[in-house]
């Protein structure tokens, strides 16, 4: 059955005034009704647009959260390396005696990480450029450091947090700072190497006075070692 438009509805003069005002009637209502029917398709298409793009949006999501799962798998799977890291260095660095000499042989060269028993220590010192002594030890890789107090901030769990998440340990800066002092006394034949000397200062904004400003740069190389 084909559906009246008002296109088909015809006006003719030699219609009666009322066969006129019916035929106008009745092409206002189709055309009513063909308004209505584009508002409804209007309508339709708008749903589904809607819908594509909530389905999109969905997608979107739920393809951040699997990424945003992959970075937090990846990123405790790389804590964990380098818990694993540190602690297999820590037992390696505490069974060293990180001096020169021992016995190596085809059958036994675990002297070479475990260190020998010569008065002389394994060890290279360099001097940086604001004048702190690095050591390393040449058997096990340890490097000793003026230690940075920003390094020995711990939570109520005892865990080594960001300074603005902990509390200083005192105890243990004062032992670290110890440990680096005795290394620096370590006695050795080798040469201690040496960069550019420089000066490193910080100015108060208030007073305009000069400050040594060594622990800038110490803060800056906190994390790095000589390995």
């Amino acid at each position: 059955m084909t559906q009246q438009k008002s296109e088909d509805v015809v006006i003719d003069q030699s219609m009666s005034v009322d066969e006129q005002i019916a035929a106008a009637t009745l092409k206002a209502k189709l055309m009513e009704l063909e308004l209505a029917a584009q508002n409804l398709e209007a309508k339709k298409l708008e749903i589904q647009e809607r819908t594509y793009h909530i389905s999109d949006l969905k997608q979107r999501l739920a393809d951040r959260d699997i990424k945003e799962k992959q970075l937090k798998e990846t990123r405790e799977q790389a804590g964990r390396t380098m818990r694993q890291q540190e602690q297999t260095d820590n037992l390696r660095f505490n069974i060293c005696t990180h001096r020169k000499g021992g016995q190596v042989s085809n059958r036994d060269n675990h002297v070479l990480a475990t260190g020998g028993n010569s008065a002389q220590y394994a060890v290279i010192k360099h001097q940086m450029i604001n004048g702190d002594i690095w050591i390393r030890c040449l058997r096990c890789g340890r490097t000793w450091a003026p230690p940075v107090e920003k390094n020995f901030f711990y939570d109520a769990k005892g865990r080594n947090v960001a300074p603005v998440d902990g509390v200083l340990d005192k105890v243990r800066f004062a032992a670290a700072l110890e440990d680096y002092r005795k290394a620096c006394m370590f006695e050795t034949n080798n040469s201690m190497s040496t960069s550019v000397q420089c000066r490193f200062e910080q100015v108060d904004p208030d007073t305009g006075r000069k400050y040594d400003g060594a622990d800038i740069y110490r803060n800056s190389i906190a994390s790095t070692t000589l390995r």
